[in-house]
């Protein structure tokens, strides 16, 4: 009897000993008071009656974290597989965000904050107001209405609904606005913002109607199709420059853009990366010639590449190259752009480069100074949504390249390499905060200190 017992022992014990897998038996989600579990499930590449290795679950577990995290819908997102009397179960444990933002926005006409502090003129800031309900039927929707009061009046709504059909990949933006200006960015000359202004009446009008298409593939695969009305008028003010500005001596335009846009996410956070990868490919169509009647033809193409990786312990490195060609040579300045506004060459701040090619090249080194820390806010406890938080600081150093091309350009920055170095840091926190300061020099020899409020790549 004894003899028997034991090779049942050792049948067992070799057994479990040769498992390498186990059978999902249920999915336990909790903390998700507004959110449906379908908008949840999404998010996770595993279900109920999978047959997961006990070596890959490591990566399911943080594959779904990041994922969830990624939809701006939690603070804090946890995933663990655990046996339960012999039933494996995956708990995903989440806290939500709060939901209803009355934002405000202040937006600086300078480009960034450090041009604005040069003249601390307050004639030049956008005041709004922002009120969004996020994750509205826990369907992870947003409800927007846009109020701006200053530099630009304006008024607007958007409603987005990111999963419209049953299998949760098609999606839908509608979207409209209305805004006014007294003062408008109409030209470049030597490398700066030439604008036109009127300080007692309106000069500018601009009616924008927008429908938009999202096919999801997979997590980290979006495309999206896109048409836009837009209607700009403007005073007498931009009489002499209509055919610079508009392509026309009208003063006024009327036309649809359509929009293709591709883009490949794997990047872990984003709204501070650290290590992944992204991609994307853009085509814009402005006018349609004359099928939309506006005489308009302009197409712009621009691509993104970002490279994260962590190198060890502390230590990250990330590379970033972007693109931006237009097909034409003649192209209106409402239409123009290139290095200056979202994409730039740290250390040429001040500057605006516009032409009809742009490329851009970015390195990146990173010591973590402090890694990223769970707390919670004393005065505010209670509120569970606000009272947790997490902290992190970066140490950077970085350098930058740029090229614009443009035929018979007058401004000195384009046709010319631009390069410039730097270092700083980078604070990380509260609903994805981030904010930068960085001292930089570029190749010319100027010199200067910068604040950001977004990550460098």
């Amino acid at each position: 009897m004894r003899g028997i017992l034991v090779l049942i022992v050792v049948f067992l014990s070799f057994n479990v000993i040769g498992q390498d897998s186990f059978v999902l038996s249920k999915i336990e989600i909790s903390g998700n008071k507004t959110t449906k579990k379908r908008i949840i499930l999404r998010e996770v590449s595993f279900s109920v009656q999978d047959t997961i290795l006990f070596s890959d679950t490591a990566k399911y577990v943080s594959d779904a974290e990041n994922n969830l995290l990624n939809t701006s819908l939690f603070n804090f997102t946890k995933v663990v597989f655990v046996d339960t009397l012999g039933m494996w179960v995956a708990r995903i444990k989440l806290q939500e965000r709060w939901y209803l933002w009355p934002q405000v926005v202040i937006k600086f006409q300078d480009r960034n904050f450090s041009e604005w502090w040069k003249t601390k003129n307050f004639s030049r800031i956008e005041y709004g107001l922002i009120v969004n309900r996020n994750n509205f039927l826990g369907l992870n929707q947003t409800l927007q209405g846009q109020f701006y009061y200053g530099f630009t009046k304006k008024i607007g709504f958007k409603y987005q609904i990111p999963y419209l059909t049953k299998n949760q990949r098609g999606g839908l933006k509608i979207g409209a606005s209305y805004g006014t200006q007294n003062e408008i960015f109409s030209g470049v000359e030597n490398n700066e913002m030439n604008y036109i202004k009127n300080d007692s009446d309106i000069i500018f009008n601009e009616f924008s109607a927008l429908v938009e298409f999202t096919l999801r593939s997979g997590f980290y695969n979006l495309q999206t199709f896109a048409i836009e009305f837009k209607d700009l008028s403007s005073a007498h003010e931009l009489n002499d420059n209509s055919v610079a500005y508009f392509g026309n001596t009208d003063g006024s335009l009327k036309y649809i853009a359509l929009m293709y846009w591709c883009k490949i996410d794997k990047r872990f956070s984003k709204n501070y990366p650290l290590t992944g990868h992204f991609f994307d490919f853009r085509v814009r169509q402005f006018g349609l010639g004359s099928i939309d009647k506006s005489d308009l033809f302009v197409t712009r193409v621009t691509s993104n590449f970002r490279l994260y990786k962590h190198l060890k312990k502390r230590h990250f490195v990330a590379g970033g190259a972007y693109m931006n060609v237009f097909t034409q040579k003649d192209i209106p300045f409402r239409f123009q752009s290139g290095l200056g506004f979202h994409e730039y060459v740290r250390g040429y701040e001040p500057y605006v480069v516009f032409g009809q090619a742009s490329f851009l090249a970015k390195t990146n080194y990173k010591f973590q100074l402090v890694a990223p820390k769970e707390f919670t806010l004393p005065l505010i406890r209670k509120w569970k949504k606000f009272s947790k938080a997490h902290f992190a600081m970066y140490w950077n150093i970085y350098s930058d390249f740029g090229y614009v091309h443009q035929k018979n350009s007058g401004n000195s920055l384009n046709n010319k390499l631009l390069w410039g170095v730097g270092t700083g840091f980078d604070w990380v926190s509260y609903y994805d905060m981030v904010i930068r300061t960085e001292v930089s020099i570029n190749k010319d020899g100027l010199a200067g200190f910068y604040l950001n409020f977004v990550a460098p790549i």
